[in-house]
Formats: structure tokens, sequence, C-alpha cells
């Protein structure tokens, strides 16, 4: 018996079977056989059926279909009609005919966490962001660390438990400790759900008891608050629906969700980030939040985040302009004196494809000099000037 792969192979009779069909045709025909075969079922040798389904491959959905439609022989019929339980539906195939086939996931190499741009600074940000649907989390004020498994770099049979941060695949010792140990309860918490899920990584803000780092909050208890994770199945990261399922089931602490927002104008956009800044700048019972994070997936499935935050200076008066700058033209007094500069260091023939191009160089890079903007008809200042040599 094969596989699933080519269902033609699964369904044609060993050779055993065969010669079981043969004999029995010479008996019908009433031929002696001078060394009858003796029939006896297949040993575990020939027809080995498993006890269970090996890891990594699956039921197959068209087991009884086939059985119907493909297995003409009664005995390879009744053989695997016993191996398959025929009142699922789907039917269960519990033979050798399951399909598919065990993978070993490759383990991608260790990626820090990518830097969040600042909506307020970022027109281009804003422009993506438009459309979109947008979930606004709180930003808690602590350590980034990232904590994941991998596998032991001199023992590739074994894996370790790594705790990253500041863009360092090992963070620094301070850090390790105070997760380890500081935030032991949450972070026992964090392996319990990698060790059920080993592609995941887990990102948390590591919150010391007291005063935050910026001094704008405060926490009853070292904590670590998960805010992302990523899944190394699917290379991306996860959203925030199933970030917080996830900690829900374990009972991690995790960001909280403040709102969802669409938004169709830049207008809209700004001003309620404007509402958001307001918010966490509001005195609650634990402090101000420092700000919130924007987290939303784009067409092409791409992770896109943006944050605000209350220590990012807002002007009482914006003016902003788009386009290049349009800097005052080059005075003609200047263009003929690049002109003069020209014919002092090279000479003028006369002919224009010969001095154009040293005039047009040299007016550029007055103008780079003196920040102005060259004009178009520079031809027509070298006819007057070479006019005024004649005279």
């Amino acid at each position: 018996m094969t596989g699933s792969d080519n269902p033609d192979e699964i369904w044609n009779p060993s050779h055993i079977f065969k010669k079981w069909d043969k004999e029995d045709k010479m008996r019908k025909k009433g031929i002696i056989l001078s060394c009858p075969v003796k029939l006896c079922t297949p040993t575990k040798k020939t027809m080995r059926k498993p006890k269970k389904i090996p890891e990594g491959f699956e039921w197959d959905p068209k087991a009884k279909e086939l059985i119907d439609t493909r297995c003409n022989n009664p005995k390879l019929r009744a053989l695997v009609e016993s191996s398959v339980n025929t009142k699922d539906v789907p039917a269960l195939c519990m033979s050798p005919f399951f399909t598919g086939t065990k993978k070993k996931q490759k383990e991608l190499p260790w990626q820090h966490y990518p830097h969040i741009a600042i909506l307020t600074t970022n027109a281009r940000l804003r422009r993506l962001l438009l459309g979109l649907h947008l979930q606004w989390t709180i930003k808690e004020d602590g350590q980034n660390v990232t904590i994941w498994k991998r596998t032991k770099q001199y023992c590739k049979k074994k894996q370790e438990i790594v705790i990253s941060s500041h863009n360092q695949e090992i963070a620094a010792q301070d850090i390790t400790s105070r997760v380890k140990i500081s935030c032991k309860e949450d972070y026992e918490k964090i392996l319990a759900l990698i060790e059920d899920n080993p592609t995941l990584r887990v990102s948390a803000e590591e919150c010391a008891k007291g005063a935050s780092i910026t001094g704008i909050k405060q926490y009853d208890r070292n904590t670590l608050f998960v805010f992302d994770i990523f899944d190394t199945t699917i290379n991306n990261f996860l959203s925030y629906t199933q970030v917080y399922q996830y900690c829900y089931h374990y009972g991690i602490p995790v960001v909280k969700l403040f709102g969802v927002t669409r938004h169709k104008t830049l207008k809209d956009l700004n001003h309620f980030a404007s509402f958001v800044l307001a918010t966490c700048d509001t005195v609650k019972n634990y402090g101000k939040d420092e700000g919130m994070v924007v987290k939303t997936f784009n067409k092409d499935g791409e992770y896109i985040q943006a944050k605000v935050k209350l220590d990012i200076p807002k002007p009482i008066v914006e003016r902003i302009r788009e386009g290049p700058p349009k800097l005052p033209q080059i005075p003609e007094s200047e263009i003929m004196g690049a002109i003069s500069h020209v014919e002092a260091d090279f000479g003028l023939t006369g002919e224009p494809s010969h001095d154009m191009p040293l005039i047009a160089k040299a007016v550029g890079e007055e103008c780079k000099k003196h920040l102005y903007s060259s004009r178009g008809n520079l031809f027509t200042f070298y006819q007057e000037y070479m006019e005024r040599r004649k005279k």
C-alpha cells in the first residue's frame, strides 16, 4: 500500500490478492493445482494498520467515496472498509490512506521590533491610514522586551527561551533579571503560552512598580503588558483581537483597546488624533497615559503602526505648504558675471554649441551658491553679451 498521492495506485490490489484471484479462476474451471497456495489473511508485515494517525498527517475526506467508486476487488474492499469509519461524514480514513506529509518548519531568524513612526509628524503615514480600520490601544510606559523560543546555538536538538530588547537579540542582564524575577508571575504565564505555541514571539512592556520611566504614570506592581505577538508561521503580527484572546485565556495583562475608527479625510483623522491626546492628558487614578498606538493592516496584509504621545510638541499655529520651495530667480547681473567668468577661464568661440553648456554650468553653480532659481532664457543673455563684446 502506498499513500494517497495517486488514487489509482492506492486501489490496485497487491500481488497477494492477484494470486488469490488467479487461483479462484482456475478452480472454477476445474483445474487442479499441483502446489496450492495456502490462503491466509495478510500478515502484519504485508498490511500494517496504524493505531492512530501520525502527527503532521490529516484525514482523507474522500475515503468513503474512493471505496465506493474505485475498489473492485471484494477482498481488498472488505479489508479497506474494515479500517474506515463510514458512519462519519465525511468518512475518516484510518488505514494507510491518509493524506499530507510531515514538514518541519524552518526557524525564522530574529528580527528586532519595528520602529513606530509618530502620526502627527508624518504626513505620508496619515494619508496611508485613510480608509483603513484603525485600532487605538493605550501605550504603557515601560521597557520594550520580546520573549520567544529558539534553537540552541551549539545544541540543535534543544531549544531555549530568549529575552530580547533594545534591538539586541540577547537583552542586557539587568533587563533579563527584572523580567524573570520582578515580573515572575506574568513571565511564567507568557512561558506557558509559548510552550503551547512555540511559533509565537511575545512583545511586552516591562513596567516597574511605582512611577513609570517618564514619571507620567503609576503602577501598583511589576507588570508585563503584552502589546503585540508575532507568529513565525505566517511571518506577520497577529491582530489585536487575536492577541487579546491569547492573553485572556492565559491570564496575561494586555494593553487596553481605546477605540476603533475609520477616517475618509485627513481633517477627520487629525481631529480624532487631537481628541486622543486630550484623553491621554486627563489625570486618572493611575496618572496620565503616555499616549496611544494605532494598529492596522493594509489590503496587502502589511502591518502598519503609528503613535501619538504627550511629549511630542504641538504648535499653536501650523501652516505647511506642499511642493518644492520657490526661490527667487537669479538676477541678470549674476548671469552676466557668470558668462564673463566663462570667457576668462575657457574663452568664448561664438559657437552656441560650444559656449552654452559652459555658461549653463556656471549659472547653475551660482544659483546653488546663492540659493537662486535658474532662468529659462540663458541664450538671450548669451546673445546680448556677445553683442556688447563686439561694441
